[in-house]
């Protein structure tokens, strides 16, 4: 008999809300670095993850907690265990977010 509370070590991982535009999706990422092996700059680098969001309760611009799941879908592998942080945009409208975002920011 298998016990359903035990599911091993599962990978988690904290990172910014990108997107929440999807129905119970949101886009994660995650930033990470690394010094270069020759000139030993630090170089900054983002992942993203494609996250489920059941209850649809992250908003653009929050910090996350995820957890490594099963595939729930073509690219989703992560699932949202908490919102450890409301981001600064999350309670605005997406066109109030869009023109809170500078052009210049928009454009890259």
């Amino acid at each position: 008999m298998v016990n359903q509370e035990k599911t091993g070590r599962r990978r988690q991982q904290t990172g910014k809300v990108l997107s929440a535009r999807n129905i119970q999706t949101i886009i994660v990422g995650v930033e990470w670095s690394l010094r270069h092996l020759l000139y030993k700059k630090s170089i900054r680098r983002l992942t993203k993850y494609v996250a489920h969001d059941e209850k649809s309760e992250a908003k653009l611009g929050d910090t996350v907690l995820i957890e490594e799941t099963r595939p729930l879908s073509a690219t989703k592998r992560w699932r949202l265990i908490q919102v450890v942080q409301k981001g600064e945009l999350s309670d605005l409208s997406p066109d109030a977010a869009a023109a809170a975002v500078p052009q210049e920011a928009a454009t890259r």
